[in-house]
């Protein structure tokens, strides 16, 4: 079997202008060539230098829905830093247990990454990955009540966001099948430096714009930017009347309950970011030209433990 190699950047970024356009070109990439022409690649990461949570994460994500979906995890082979020659690249990739999540191409092995506790894991079923979480989260950092109520609300609620909203387009059908399930992907980072935590969750559905134009005469009209900043504003849902529609509140709820300034929420789906922090009083909104597959939530939040 003869491998293609793909360039790897030597940033993986999609927080700076300056790195997410190289990074989602890589990334689209991989798409293109195991997902859709189910052509053998190999990645190179001996030479990486950095890679962000948010890009570790969506890396992870690409990785194993092709995996998962051709049934071909051999499609894809890969080199990782060796600590001796790079103890930059061998933290991000190897450090974290992203080169683990990246070969972990069965539901068996997906399991595995959560009994383990790893950063990285993936799950379909929101009732038992949260509570799974929890259980991780309680054993790294130390929370006060409150803290740790709106934040176990806010990823209950971005775990049923996926189930509820992501792949409900006829055309995801059979990606669920392939999936098994609606399946996300989640990462945890604990930072002792600055005394923060971050989580993050991404699916690879259809994006806010597209779940909730298509499902509410609320968004008909509203260009994405405008669907999204609506979908995410208090007591907005995707299904009127049905229940919910508090769920963008908890999302933002943990923002700010750390008392600190540094407590940030970031969203990114399609081509738009949404940005909100503990010292905004309106969260910003705005179009980017690069396209974000499905939906990336991220929180950042300060902890109690130094």
């Amino acid at each position: 079997m003869s491998f293609i190699p793909i360039p790897v950047p030597s940033k993986l970024c999609i927080y700076m202008p300056d790195t997410i356009a190289e990074t989602l070109k890589f990334l689209n990439s991989i798409d293109n060539f195991v997902l859709i022409k189910q052509v053998p690649i190999y990645l190179d990461f001996s030479k990486v230098k950095f890679a962000s949570a948010a890009a570790s994460l969506l890396l992870f994500a690409i990785v194993n829905r092709a995996q998962l979906m051709t049934g071909q995890p051999n499609l894809i082979r890969f080199k990782w830093p060796k600590k001796e020659a790079n103890p930059e690249g061998h933290r991000w990739i190897v450090g974290t247990g992203l080169s683990k999540a990246l070969v972990a191409h069965s539901s068996t092995k997906l399991q595995a990454l959560t009994a383990e506790q790893r950063y990285f894991q993936s799950a379909t079923e929101p009732f038992d990955q949260w509570l799974e979480t929890l259980t991780m989260l309680s054993k790294h950092i130390e929370m006060t009540a409150e803290q740790f109520d709106v934040v176990s609300s806010a990823i209950s609620e971005a775990m049923l966001n996926v189930s509820h909203h992501a792949y409900e387009t006829a055309d995801f059908e059979y990606h669920v099948e392939l999936l098994e399930g609606k399946r996300w992907w989640q990462c945890s980072w604990f930072n002792v430096e600055n005394n923060t935590f971050v989580f993050i969750i991404c699916d690879l559905g259809c994006g806010i714009h597209k779940s909730y134009s298509s499902a509410s005469k609320l968004f008909s009209g509203l260009n994405e930017v405008a669907s999204v900043g609506a979908a995410l504003s208090v007591g907005q849902s995707r299904f009127v009347n049905a229940g919910r529609g508090n769920g963008s509140e908890d999302i933002k709820r943990p923002i700010g309950t750390g008392c600190v300034d540094s407590e940030t929420l970031l969203v990114l789906t399609g081509h738009t970011f949404y940005h909100y922090n503990s010292s905004q009083q309106v969260p910003k909104c705005s179009w980017m030209n690069e396209f974000i597959p499905g939906t990336l939530v991220e929180w950042s939040l300060a902890t109690r433990r130094g």
